[in-house]
C-alpha cells in the first residue's frame, strides 16, 4: 500500500519518506528517470517522473485492493496478441480507421476483465 503511504506523507509534509525510498532504491530511481527522459525526449522530465511514479504506485495498490490484474506475463501476452490482431483488422476496415484509439481502449478493458474473471 505504498500509494496510500505516499499520499499520507504528502499530507503530513513528510519529505523524509520520499528521500528514504529514493536512497534505498537509487538504481531503480535512476533507471526509471532515464526511461522517462528517453520517452519524453527530455521535456518536463521531473514532472513526468513524479506523475508516473504515483501512477505506478496507484496501479500496484489498485491490484491489491480489487484483484484486477495489470502486471502479469500471461495477461500481457494475451493483451498484445489480441491488440495486434484486432488493430490489424481495424486498420483494414475503412470505417474503423478513424476509431483506432477507441477500438484499442475497449479491447484493453475487455482483455483485462476476461483475464481477471475467467483465466486467472
Amino acid at each position: 500500500m505504498v500509494f496510500f503511504q505516499a499520499v499520507q506523507a504528502i499530507m503530513n509534509l513528510d519529505l523524509a519518506f520520499f528521500i528514504d525510498i529514493a536512497m534505498n532504491n537509487l538504481l531503480w530511481v535512476f533507471m526509471f528517470y532515464a526511461m522517462i527522459h528517453f520517452f519524453m525526449e527530455g521535456k518536463k522530465t521531473v514532472f513526468w517522473f513524479v506523475i508516473w511514479a504515483f501512477l505506478l504506485w496507484a496501479i500496484c495498490d489498485w491490484e491489491t485492493l480489487t484483484g484486477f490484474v495489470f502486471q502479469s506475463a500471461p495477461l500481457l501476452g494475451l493483451f498484445y496478441l489480441s491488440k495486434f490482431a484486432l488493430l490489424g483488422v481495424a486498420e483494414d476496415i475503412p470505417s474503423l480507421k478513424k476509431y483506432l484509439v477507441l477500438v484499442s481502449t475497449i479491447s484493453a478493458y475487455f482483455v483485462i476483465i476476461v483475464y481477471t474473471f475467467f483465466l486467472q
